[in-house]
C-alpha cells in the first residue's frame, strides 16, 4: 500500500496566450443527462430506521465516478440525519499544516466528537458525513488511499457512519445538494428523510478574522457547509458551537441571494425604448460574460425579427454587414466591453448611415460570478482568469462614442422549466461574501 503525499497547493497561472474571447452559447439552457431527483420524490416510507443495519463495511461510486460512498458496518437508515463536513470539522491535521502531508497527517479536532457522535446514534440518527475532495479529481490524492484514510478515521470514532465524497466539481460539490440527493435517492433504504429533524456541521461558514481569547482565528476558508446546508433546508451549526456549546458567531453573508431575485423592475431603464416597427439598426450589447446578453437576444430580439450576431470570429463582421444591407436591424451579442471593440462596430453603422444604440447588462459582479456558475453546469465555463481580464478592461460606453441613445438592461431570467429555476435560486459559489455581518 502507498502513502499519499498531499502537495501544498498553489496557484495557477496560464500562459500568455489567454484566449480572451468568450463562447456565446445562450446562458439559461441548462440539461442534465441523469438529474438528481427531487426532495419531494425520495422515500416512501416514515419509519424511523430500517430494521436491517449494513452487514459489513461496503463502498460504492457513482455519477462516473464523480461520488464515492463509504457505509460502514451496523449503519442504518433513518429518517433523522446528522450531517457534518469532515477536515475541520471531525479531523484537523496533526502537522498544523492546513492541507494534510500524507494518508495519516489527521486527528479528531475536539475530545467531544466521538461521544458527541455515539450520543446522536443511540438517539435513532444516521451519523452522515459529507466532504470535498477536489484533489482526488486532480491526482494530487490517490482515491484508494483515501479510502484508507476514512476507514480509519470511522474505526477511531467507533461509530457507524456514511461518508459521501465528492471527487472533482460539478454538482456533487458542495455547496450544491448532489451528495444530499443521492442519499435520499439511494442510500437510506427508502426511508424518507424529515428535514425539521436534521441538521448540518460544518467549518467553512463565512467567519471572519476575530481574535478569541488572546488568540487569533483566520477568516473561514468558504461558505460551502452554511450555504450547503441553507440550499437543502438544514439547520446549521459550526463545530465550535456544536462540539463546544460555544456562542453562535457572526458571519458574512453572500454578496448575492440567488432566492430574492426580483422580477417586479422594468427590463429597461430607462423605461422608454421601443422596438416594434423601428427602422434598419444596430444594437450592440456590453456586458461580462454571465451577464445575460445572450438570455436577452434570445428571449427578446429574437422573436422581434432581429438578427443576432456573435462576432466572436472575421466571418461574423462580413455576416453582420450583409444583413444591415438587406435591410435586417442585427444585436451585437459579444462583450463589447472597450472603447476600441465597439469603435469597428459603430464604424459599420456610420458606412452604412443607420442609427445604432447601446444596451449595457445591468447586473451586479456576485449575480454575474453566480450566473457563470448556472452555466458551467452545463459545461460552457468561462474561467475565472479570463472573467478577471474582461473586466479589468471594461470601459463604461459614452454617447460621446457615436450611439443615438444607451440604455441598461435589469436581469430578468427566465427558465425552460421548475428544475432549472430551482437550481438557480440555489447558491452555486462557495466564496462569495461582503463585510456584512450576521449572526
Amino acid at each position: 500500500m502507498s502513502i499519499a503525499k498531499y502537495p501544498k497547493r498553489s496557484v495557477e497561472k496560464d500562459g500568455k496566450d489567454l484566449e480572451k474571447t468568450v463562447d456565446g452559447r445562450h446562458p439559461f439552457e441548462v440539461v442534465f443527462s441523469h438529474p438528481p431527483s427531487d426532495d419531494e420524490e425520495q422515500g416512501t416510507s416514515s419509519h424511523t430506521s430500517s430494521s436491517v443495519p449494513e452487514y459489513s463495511d461496503r463502498w460504492d461510486s457513482a455519477a462516473d465516478g464523480k461520488l464515492a460512498i463509504f457505509t460502514s458496518a451496523g449503519v442504518t437508515a433513518s429518517e433523522k440525519i446528522a450531517g457534518y463536513d469532515m477536515d475541520g470539522t471531525i479531523i484537523k491535521t496533526k502537522s498544523g499544516w492546513d492541507f494534510p502531508a500524507d494518508t495519516y497527517d489527521w486527528q479528531i479536532i475536539f475530545p467531544e466528537v466521538p461521544e458527541k457522535l455515539k450520543n446522536l446514534h443511540r438517539n435513532g440518527f444516521k451519523i452522515c458525513f459529507f466532504t470535498n475532495q477536489r484533489g482526488i479529481a486532480r491526482g494530487e490524492i490517490e482515491l484508494d488511499d483515501f479510502k484508507v484514510k476514512i476507514e480509519h478515521i470511522v474505526t477511531e470514532l467507533g461509530v457507524p457512519i456514511q461518508v459521501f465524497i465528492a471527487i472533482g466539481d460539478g454538482f456533487y460539490r458542495k455547496p450544491l445538494t448532489g451528495m444530499w440527493q443521492y442519499l435520499k435517492a439511494k442510500m437510506n433504504a427508502g426511508v424518507r428523510i424529515q428535514k425539521d429533524l436534521c441538521f448540518f456541521v460544518g467549518d467553512a461558514a463565512g467567519r471572519p478574522e476575530t481574535l478569541k481569547g488572546g488568540t487569533k482565528r483566520r477568516e473561514d476558508h468558504s461558505l460551502a457547509d452554511r450555504l450547503f446546508a441553507a440550499n437543502i433546508g438544514l439547520t446549521f451549526y459550526t463545530p465550535e458551537v456544536h462540539f463546544l456549546n460555544e456562542p453562535v458567531e457572526h458571519w458574512n453573508k453572500p454578496d448575492f441571494d440567488p432566492t430574492s431575485i426580483q422580477d417586479e423592475m422594468a427590463l429597461f431603464d430607462p423605461d422608454d425604448l421601443t422596438f416594434e416597427d423601428h427602422p434598419c439598426e444596430m444594437v450592440i450589447m456590453v456586458g461580462l460574460p454571465g451577464s445575460g446578453k445572450s438570455h436577452l437576444c434570445g428571449t427578446f430580439f429574437q422573436k422581434r425579427g432581429y438578427k443576432i450576431v456573435n462576432l466572436n470570429t472575421r466571418s461574423s463582421l462580413i455576416a453582420l454587414k450583409g444583413f444591415l444591407q438587406a435591410g435586417q436591424s442585427c444585436v451585437v451579442d459579444s462583450t463589447n466591453i472597450d472603447v476600441a471593440s465597439r469603435r469597428k462596430l459603430l464604424q459599420v453603422a456610420v458606412e452604412m448611415k443607420i442609427p445604432c444604440r447601446c444596451l449595457v447588462m445591468n447586473v451586479p459582479e456576485a449575480q454575474v460570478k453566480h450566473n457563470l456558475a448556472f452555466r458551467d453546469l452545463s459545461d460552457s465555463s468561462v474561467r475565472s482568469t479570463v472573467f478577471k481580464m474582461l473586466q479589468e478592461d471594461y470601459q463604461e460606453p459614452t454617447l460621446d462614442e457615436g450611439f443615438k441613445s444607451i440604455h441598461k438592461v435589469n436581469f430578468k431570467p427566465k427558465f425552460a422549466d421548475e428544475k432549472l429555476e430551482k437550481l438557480y435560486k440555489m447558491y452555486l459559489l462557495e466564496k462569495i461574501g461582503s463585510a456584512k455581518s450576521s449572526i
